[in-house]
């Protein structure tokens, strides 16, 4: 298992994906020829757990995906932040210099202070606590104080009340919050889908590259089989041709599969952004893997995991609360107002302080939409219902689409695994056909061109098997995406975002 974080990633990975297997080794060590590396400290053995770690290290996009998840991350706080208390503090120095008609002017200076704590409320409400206090100072020197504490609380009782409207906005960055994270889990299990096909890819070519090796020197072989029959008398000089022009052939063929393997390692070096001269050993092994999939628990997995799937129901959540939140706006303004001070004044603090003069208020405002306002709203409302049942049916047809789509994937997996066995029967049974042909040539009972003919079916049953196996191991794959349980399968955990500042 290897935990993918936004700004550190660590990776542990299960046996499955881990180990080194002698067989490919040495089969890849001896592949040394045109195809070869050009430099030996370039060459690179990796499992494919080790690749797809590679590959979501190294990814840019996912890179700027993790950038994006942090920013998103910001964002949520900053929604979070709206029903936490906002305290301040205000500072204020005024002076004031006022002519009477009579002649002269009198001077007095203001010096205030005013802390303040706001707190909005999941119900839509407001609550604000502040305690204005002021000195004035004539100039003659008198100084006057006044110092009160204010509480007042506003609660809409209809157009804007309640929980479902009032947490709104931290509701809907909360789903976005979501989307966010389900958009970098489909990156990542498209980048790793990606990795293990171009991973395989390499592989098959690299295994066509050895098959086309064993069959020049087969060639090369059934030569020198053919001189030892013309020297016996036993075949005629001409016939020496044809088996020349197969070796010419064969030789093409491994030409040409030793360009496709550069191409397909390329490919491969392409996703994991790595050196384009590092020569890439694959070491793992081609193993068939027993597995019987049940076409309804598919299904059921993929309408759990499948990240589409799942951001269509939050797409039906926001549009729910989208249009309790038209209905809301539908409605008279009815607002509830209370207030409380608490205050006094005096010409020295002790007796600004010494008692509080209490008021208190309670009040109801109303606010009626009328005319284009109301048809607005009204408009908004019955748009917020048809997008709400859209989505309804965008959910509907992707269920739709999603069964149909995983039960073709667990049918392929059954149909590759079948095409699988049965080329590795062929195969057994093509070696077997060359090989008792070759026994009679020996003994003048068949034809070289018979031989040569036997010898494409090999090379031809050859490949057959490796492209079955791979096509079915590429199906199995293919399920995971499509039941979205790649990230799963690989043991691949995606971390919530790190902020810089803690990395350090």
């Amino acid at each position: 298992m290897f935990r993918f974080g936004y700004q550190v990633e660590t990776y542990r990975f299960g046996k499955r994906a881990l180990g080194l297997y002698f067989v490919l080794a040495v089969v890849a060590l001896g592949y040394c020829g045109a195809a070869g590396p050009a430099s030996a400290s370039l060459e690179r053995e990796l499992t494919l757990a080790e690749c797809i770690a590679l590959a979501v290290r190294n990814n840019r996009d996912l890179a700027a995906g993790r950038l994006d998840r942090l920013a998103q991350k910001l964002s949520l706080q900053d929604a979070e932040d709206e029903f936490r208390p906002s305290p301040s503090f205000g500072m204020s120095l005024n002076h004031n210099s006022t002519g009477a008609e009579l002649g002269g002017r009198s001077e007095s200076s203001n010096i205030g202070v005013s802390p303040r704590v706001t707190l909005r409320m999941p119900t839509g409400g407001n609550f604000s606590l502040s305690a204005p206090n002021t000195v004035q100072i004539s100039e003659d020197g008198d100084e006057q104080y006044r110092q009160n504490v204010e509480i007042s609380f506003k609660q809409p009782l209809l157009r804007g009340g309640g929980t479902q409207v009032g947490t709104a906005g931290i509701v809907a960055a909360r789903r976005a919050e979501q989307l966010g994270v389900l958009g970098f889990k489909s990156a990542v299990m498209g980048l790793v889908t990606q990795t293990i096909l171009a991973y395989r890819n390499v592989i098959r070519s690299k295994r066509a590259v050895e098959i086309a090796k064993r069959s020049v020197q087969r060639a090369r072989e059934l030569l020198e089989v053919n001189r030892i029959l013309i020297d016996t008398g036993r075949m005629a000089k001409q016939d020496i041709v044809q088996t020349e022009a197969n070796i010419a052939e064969r030789e093409l063929g491994l030409t040409e599969a030793e360009g496709s393997l550069n191409d397909a390692r390329l490919a491969l070096i392409d996703i994991l952004d790595i050196d384009s001269r590092t020569w890439i050993r694959p070491t793992e092994p081609l193993r068939m893997e027993a597995a019987r999939h049940n076409a309804d628990r598919s299904v059921m997995l993929a309408l759990k995991n499948r990240t589409d799937y799942l951001s269509a129901l939050l797409g039906i959540e926001s549009a729910k609360t989208a249009l309790a939140v038209a209905n809301n706006a539908r409605k008279w303004g009815l607002d509830l107002d209370l207030t409380a001070s608490f205050g006094h004044r005096g010409r020295s603090l002790s007796e600004a302080y010494g008692r509080f003069d209490d008021t208190y208020g309670v009040g109801l405002s109303v606010d009626i939409p009328l005319g284009a306002n109301l048809g607005a709203r009204q408009r908004n409302y019955e748009k917020a219902r048809i997008a709400l049942r859209r989505s309804h049916l965008r959910l509907a047809e992707l269920r739709q689409s999603i069964d149909v789509e995983v039960r073709a994937a667990v049918r392929d997996v059954e149909v590759q695994r079948r095409r699988a066995e049965l080329a590795k029967r062929a195969r057994e049974l093509t070696e077997r056909k060359l090989e008792i042909e070759r026994i009679k040539l020996h003994a003048g009972l068949t034809t070289n061109f018979r031989v040569v003919r036997f010898e494409d079916d090999l090379v031809r049953s050859q490949n057959n098997e490796i492209g079955a196996v791979i096509a079915y191991l590429n199906a199995l794959t293919a399920l995971d995406r499509t039941q979205g349980t790649t990230l799963d399968t690989w043991r691949i955990e995606i971390d919530s975002p790190v902020d810089e500042g803690e990395n350090k």
